[in-house]
Order: structure tokens, then C-alpha cells, then sequence
């Protein structure tokens, strides 16, 4: 079975990092670039079937079972409510109730009820097609950190369902940014450089998915923070990716911090930090055993997960690690970085449940959708409109954890990585085409760039949830939780999906079918006060100039090579046809299979076709306002007014407030700091060593090199030793 390789699924691509960073001038740039991706394709194999092994071992939910537990589950609710009603209007003069009573404490309920929830539970029953190997979820264990024979911490592997979908998703999407890197990034003077990187990047993420213990999950987790600094400052000589890295690096460690406080907290109270004890756990043993632990330590584990997935108020990072090569924003905001922390609180959902976290996480998430949403229309950089999409679209996952729609989320996270990673590597073949990031400075794209139009097009199509396209799908799924579970939150995401059309159709025009103009970013007088996201001032910016990436912008864009091609064909084939595992033309397979704790709600399709109408209705209008603005007008005119304009393009001004009020505050700190350094400690370190050098010299005089004087001295100590003995024998001593 492929358990026994699947190990080598991190350890491929974290060998290729090793061999590049030792043998990188013997290979050179394209036999570095060949080489980090010849090894990822071999996970992506490995990864693949693994998969298979995973898919003809695992249980599976029966369709045709859960659309009876719905329809059920209705009738119940009905027939509840009526009885409630009934008894409301019942005199009270009435003869005593013969309904059978439930458990103490509760409503006694009638035949007709209590036979439907027999029913109910009979079909809950059998609804779990129990095929699973004996031996699944997989499991390999190695001693690591043994001590006098003691076992110690094992190293183990950890594959279940979750797990798997995740391993061939990353291995898939990051195997194509690799190949899109070879012809993007061949022109860079740290060509084998950034394939080191990435190679390492991608073996954190994968290793971090495999991870049997949820310490492992932190070293792993951390290893791709430290590879995020130095990929989001690739550019090092520009102030602005300094500034980016730094930025990302410390606003991460927030959540870092709460997540190594969470894993103390979760040892000390459930006595082990491994995945699958905590997962087989029964929710009401897992909350006698946390107690009121168990809402500081889900929240803890939250707060990390924010950090990594960029939620409010820890967002401020993602936006400005675009300062990285492009295939570099991609791997970050598909597979790997914001995908863990969605994938952290996915693992540790029974903690979530039984703390009582998840209104938090659904509420957060959803705030944190329409707040990135409102933004990206204000933006003209190509990439951050994008950065801005991924924000709100992480908002919908959170609010679809939140919401108990578990599958739903994990759904959307899946076909985000597709359709993203082609949208970001869509960006880059703009970029490298028309040698800017500004949408408004590119040039009739379409007519130079056909290959990257009808690509973009399609992961365009797939973000605003077009019908039939994989983001339809999956954003429906979590809307469909939502107006169930919360109507505000429904009615938040319904807006969010308004938005994410308008601005999507906003870029795609204005990029594709404009000609070149003056930006008015560029323009725009409070644009021209430096970079106030970076902390960077007018003179700054334009010093950093001279080491920006990328040629000038160009009246005559061409079409990007092969390389680049072929990965946006892939991506674009796959974010097409993906979102159909989880539709119900598939009935709904991908939520039977990744599955956790109770019954997946599977709604039959009849109930299914107003959401999907109004989805639809949602993108046409956000789409259809955006033709309007801009297809036949001068789009530097079909702007918001200038308050609000400046309002979203400086980010509600959040950036700034953090950097004149914590970040200065830190900077206070930092001085005080420095001059303790300086004049207390430095002087306490320097008399001492004074003194000690005062008394060295001192001595070395005794160090004369004549015999008399030795012996003279041998003799005035053991004068002096006697003298002491008969001082202390004078005195009663023995």
C-alpha cells in the first residue's frame, strides 16, 4: 500500500531544497528548476495513490440514506412545531397527557413523534457504508526523540480522509507552480535560489498535512512561516518586499504564540497531542475532560489559525506579501500558507465543538468576507485584487466551519487551491506580458494574450460562482448552511458573492479590454504619499525603482511560453471540472466522504434550486453592474466618490493606525530597550571586566621568572597557612 511510501511525499521535494542548496552551481539554474520539479512530480504520484488506497478504504455516507435523514429530519421539525401549537391552544382544564415522556427533564412527546425518531435513528444507522480496511485511517509510526530506551515522541504519519484530499490537492497545485516557475522566473539572478525555497516551502506544507501529533504540526507549521519571510522578500534589495517580509513574519507570530499556548494548554489537560485519540474521542468524554478549558484552548488554537489564514484583525500581512514573485502569491494563497489554518481548525473541529468556539469562527469569518470584499473593487493592482479575493473567500470558509457546515468548507477549500493558483499564475502571465501590475496600465490583453484571456476568463467565472463552474458549487454549499444556521451570515454571504462578481468582471475588463492609460492609482494624491501599508515614505518608493522586478510597461504585450502555458491549461481544466465530486450531480460525493462526528446534511436537489437561482442572479447582477460601468465608458470616471475611494484603497486605514500606534509603541520599547543596553548593561559588563583586568594585571606581576623569589614566596604561604591553623585551633577549633 501507498502508506508505506507515503512518507516520501514531503521528503522528495525537502531532498531537492538539500541538493540545491549544496550543488547549486554544479547544477545550475535550469538543472535546479528540472530538479525540484522531477521531485515533485513523483509526490504528486505517491499522493495520488495514496488517494486511491484512502478512496477504496474509507467509509462513505449513502447518498440515498442521508436524503431520507433530511426529508425526515423536516417532517420531525413539522410535526413538532404543530404539536406545540396544539398544546399552546389546549385548555388547561383537559384530561392529563398520555404521551409517553423522553429522558428527565424533557418534553414527553407523541407516538407519532417518538415513532418518526426510531425511524430516524435507524437510519442514522445504516446510513455509513462501512467499508473501511482494518487498518484505516493509515498509520506509520517512527521513534524520534527516545530516551534510555524510552519511546519518547513518535514520529508518525496520520491518513485519513481529510488528509488525503489535502496531500493531492498541495502535491497537484504546487507541482504546477513549479512548472510555471521554470519559464517565469528563468530570468532572475537567484534562479536556483527560489527553486531551493519553494522545494522546502512545499515539503513544510505536505509534511504538516501528514503529521500524526499536533506538535509535529507546529514544527511544520513554523518551518513554512520561515520560509514565507524569505520567499515574500525574495526581491531584497526592494525596501517594499523588506518591509512585506518583516510585516508578514511578525503579524504570523501572533498567531504562532497562541497556538504554542494552545498545545501547552491541550497536554495539560487532555494529557496527549495526538491526532487520531483526540479525533475517536466521543464528544461528551472530550468535554468532561477538557471542562472550561476547552473554550480558552479552541480559541487559542483559532487565534493561530487566523494568524496563518490571514483573518481580521491579523489580515494586514496577506496583501503585502504580493510583494513576492508571483508563482511565490500563488503557492501561498492556494495550497500552502492560508490553506493551514483552515486546515488547523478543520483537525481540531471536536475542540471547537465542545468549547464552543465555532459562533466565534462563524462570525469572525464572516466579517472578515465582506470587510476584504468591499476592498478589492478600490484596488488596481492586478495581484491584489486577487490577495483581496483570497481574504474574503477564507472568510467563507471560516463562517462555513462555524455554521457546522464542516464538509461544506472543506469543499470550498478545495476548489479555491484550483482556481486561485490559475487566477495568481493567470496575473503572472499578465505581468510577464505586459510588464506591469497595474490593471489599468496593461493594453488590450486580449488581443496579444489569448491563451492567458480564455484562462483567466475561466478561473474569473470559477471565483464569482458562475453556474456549473467548481467555485458555483462550492460557495453555494456554504450559502445553502448559512440561510439554514444563520440568516444575517446568509445575507452577508449573498453580499460578498455580489461583490466578488463586480470586482472580478471589474479587473478582467479593464485588464483585457482597455487600452493602456494613466492609472488613476498612480494619480491619486493620497497614492502619492509614499506606501503607508509598508510604512514607506514618497522617497522611499522611488528609490526602491531602480530594483523593481520587471520589464516597462510595454505597448505591445505578448503571449507568455509553454512553461507558463501549461500549467494555466491544467488549472483551468481542473478548476472547471472539480467542483463536480461535491455537486449533486455526483450526489454530493465529496461531502459523504470527508465527513466528521454526526450525519452530514445532504439536502436533495429540489430544495437546492432556489439557492442556485439566486446564486446565479447574484453573479449576473454583480457582473452585469460592472459591464455597465466600464465596458463603453472611460473607466478612470467610473469611480466611487473620493472619500470612499480613499477609504478603501488605504484599507479603512488599518495599516496606518498599526503602524503609528503598536508599531511605534514597540519602537519605544525597542529604544528603551537599546538604551539599557547601552548604558547599564554594556557598563555593568564592562566594569566587570575592568575589574578582572585590573586584577590580571596585577598579578601577572607575581609572574617574575626568578627562583628566589618563588621560593620566597612558598615560604610566606605556608607562614601564612600556619598562621591560620594555629588562629583556629586558638580559637576551640578541630
Amino acid at each position: 500500500m501507498f502508506i508505506d511510501y507515503a512518507l516520501l511525499i514531503p521528503l522528495l521535494p525537502a531532498f531537492g531544497w538539500l541538493l540545491i542548496t549544496l550543488f547549486s552551481k554544479s547544477l545550475g539554474g535550469k538543472g535546479s528548476a528540472w530538479l525540484a520539479t522531477t521531485l515533485m512530480a513523483i509526490s504528486v504520484v505517491l499522493a495520488i495513490g495514496l488517494f486511491v488506497d484512502s478512496f477504496n478504504s474509507a467509509p462513505v455516507w449513502k447518498a440515498e440514506t442521508l436524503g431520507k435523514i433530511y426529508k425526515l429530519e423536516k417532517d420531525i421539525k413539522t410535526l413538532e412545531k404543530s404539536e406545540k401549537a396544539a398544546k399552546l391552544e389546549t385548555p388547561t382544564t383537559e384530561a392529563p397527557s398520555t404521551e409517553a415522556p423522553k429522558a428527565e427533564g424533557e418534553a414527553p412527546v407523541s407516538p407519532e413523534l417518538a415513532a418518526l425518531e426510531t425511524q430516524l435513528e435507524e437510519y442514522k444507522t445504516e446510513a455509513l457504508q462501512t467499508r473501511a480496511a482494518s487498518n484505516f485511517p493509515f498509520v506509520k509510526e517512527w521513534t524520534w526523540l527516545a530516551l534510555k530506551g524510552e519511546a519518547g515522541l513518535p514520529f508518525g504519519l496520520y491518513v485519513d480522509q481529510l488528509a488525503s484530499i489535502m496531500l493531492l490537492m498541495v502535491t497537484i497545485v504546487c507541482f504546477l507552480i513549479h512548472v510555471f516557475s521554470i519559464g517565469y522566473m528563468a530570468h532572475e539572478e537567484r534562479y536556483p535560489t527560489f527553486f531551493s525555497y519553494i522545494s522546502l516551502f512545499t515539503a513544510a506544507m505536505l509534511a504538516m498535512v501528514l503529521a500524526k501529533n499536533l506538535f509535529h504540526v507546529l514544527l511544520f507549521w513554523e518551518i513554512m512561516g520561515v520560509m514565507s519571510y524569505l520567499l515574500i522578500g525574495f526581491f531584497y534589495k526592494k525596501k517594499s518586499a523588506q518591509q512585506a517580509q518583516k510585516k508578514a513574519f511578525l503579524t504570523v507570530r501572533i498567531g504562532d504564540l497562541a497556538f504554542m499556548a494552545g498545545l501547552f494548554w491541550l497536554y495539560s489537560a487532555f494529557g496527549t497531542l495526538d491526532i487520531p485519540t483526540l479525533l475517536a474521542t466521543p464528544l461528551p468524554d472530550l468535554e468532561n475532560k477538557l471542562g472550561g478549558a476547552a473554550f480558552g484552548i479552541g480559541l487559542l488554537l483559532f487565534i493561530a489559525a487566523v494568524g496563518k489564514s490571514a483573518q481580521f484583525p491579523l489580515h494586514v500581512w496577506l496583501p503585502d506579501a504580493m510583494e513576492g514573485p508571483t508563482p511565490v502569491s500563488a503557492m501561498i494563497h492556494a495550497a500552502t500558507m492560508v490553506a493551514a489554518g483552515v486546515y488547523l481548525v478543520a483537525r481540531v473541529y471536536p475542540i471547537m465543538e465542545v468549547g464552543g468556539v465555532l459562533p466565534i469562527i462563524a462570525w469572525l469569518g464572516g466579517f472578515t468576507a465582506l470587510f476584504a470584499a468591499s476592498i478589492a473593487p478600490a484596488q488596481a493592482d492586478a495581484k491584489k485584487i486577487m490577495a483581496f479575493s483570497t481574504l474574503s473567500q477564507l472568510g467563507l470558509m471560516f463562517m462555513g466551519l462555524g455554521l457546522f457546515g464542516y464538509a461544506a468548507a472543506l469543499f470550498h477549500l478545495l476548489t479555491h487551491a484550483f482556481f486561485k493558483a490559475l487566477l495568481f499564475l493567470g496575473s503572472g502571465s499578465m505581468i510577464h506580458g505586459a510588464g506591469t501590475q497595474d490593471i489599468f496600465e496593461m493594453n488590450h490583453l486580449s488581443k496579444y494574450q489569448k491563451y492567458t484571456w480564455a484562462t483567466v476568463g475561466i478561473g474569473a467565472l470559477s471565483l464569482m460562482g458562475f453556474p456549473l463552474t467548481a467555485g458555483f458549487w462550492s460557495k453555494d454549499e456554504i450559502l445553502h448552511v448559512a440561510q439554514g444556521a444563520n440568516s444575517f451570515l446568509w445575507i452577508v454571504g449573498c453580499t460578498v458573492s455580489l461583490l466578488t462578481a463586480f470586482y472580478t468582471t471589474r479587473m478582467f475588463i479593464i485588464a483585457f479590454h482597455k487600452p493602456k492609460q494613466v492609472s488613476p492609482w498612480g494619480i491619486a494624491r493620497w497614492n502619492n504619499e509614499g506606501e503607508p501599508s509598508l510604512n514607506m515614505t514618497q522617497a522611499e518608493v522611488e528609490e526602491q525603482k531602480k530594483h523593481d522586478h520587471g520589464h516597462a510597461v510595454s505597448d505591445h504585450p505578448h503571449e507568455s511560453g509553454l512553461e507558463m502555458l501549461i500549467p494555466l491549461v491544467s488549472l483551468a481544466t481542473l478548476a472547471t471540472i472539480i467542483g463536480f465530486v461535491g455537486s449533486p450531480l455526483s450526489n454530493f460525493w465529496l461531502q459523504r466522504f470527508v465527513y466528521v462526528g454526526a450525519v452530514p446534511e445532504v439536502a436533495p436537489l429540489e430544495t437546492l434550486w432556489g439557492g442556485f437561482a439566486l446564486s446565479a442572479v447574484l453573479v449576473l447582477v454583480g457582473a452585469g453592474a460592472a459591464v455597465a460601468l466600464y465596458w463603453n465608458s472611460d473607466v478612470t470616471k467610473a469611480r466611487a466618490p473620493a472619500m470612499l475611494t480613499r477609504i478603501l484603497q488605504r484599507r479603512y486605514y488599518i495599516d496606518d493606525y498599526l503602524y503609528a500606534g503598536p508599531a511605534k509603541i514597540g519602537n519605544d520599547i525597542q529604544w528603551l530597550f537599546a538604551w539599557l543596553d547601552k548604558n547599564v548593561v554594556d557598563r555593568i559588563v564592562d566594569f566587570i571586566g575592568g575589574v578582572v583586568i585590573s586584577l590580571g594585571d596585577a598579578t601577572r606581576r607575581i609572574q617574575t621568572g626568578a627562583l628566589g623569589w618563588y621560593a620566597g614566596l612558598t615560604v610566606l604561604g605556608g607562614l601564612a597557612l600556619i598562621l591560620a591553623f594555629a588562629v583556629a585551633f586558638a580559637g576551640g577549633g578541630k
